[in-house]
């Protein structure tokens, strides 16, 4: 039985995730979009945080208020969370 190839990548499939993991993403959450920096553009204070929630404001900047001004509750947040984490690059978190 032979293992499957895994197949290489081109060299424009290797700039085009170059250029994806060096862009800004965008996602939704209850009908709101929220901007996401590229993981290389996050501020530098995540390196000191242990807490998720002070990871999250720093990520999210001054979008923190507009998410707060939602009404968001606990159980939002948990949600949420996941998909700041995820569009940070940090795939989930954690919870």
């Amino acid at each position: 039985m032979t293992a499957a190839k895994t197949p290489r990548k081109t060299t424009a499939s290797k700039k085009a995730e170059a250029v994806a993991e060096d862009q800004a993403t965008v996602f939704e959450h209850n009908g709101i979009e929220y901007t996401i920096p590229a993981p290389l553009d996050l501020p530098v204070g995540l390196l000191e945080v242990d807490d998720e929630v002070e990871a999250i404001k720093l990520i999210l900047g001054v979008q923190w208020e507009a998410y707060k001004a939602t009404g968001a509750t606990i159980r939002d947040f948990q949600a949420f969370a996941e998909k700041v984490s995820e569009a940070a690059g940090f795939g989930d978190s954690g919870n």
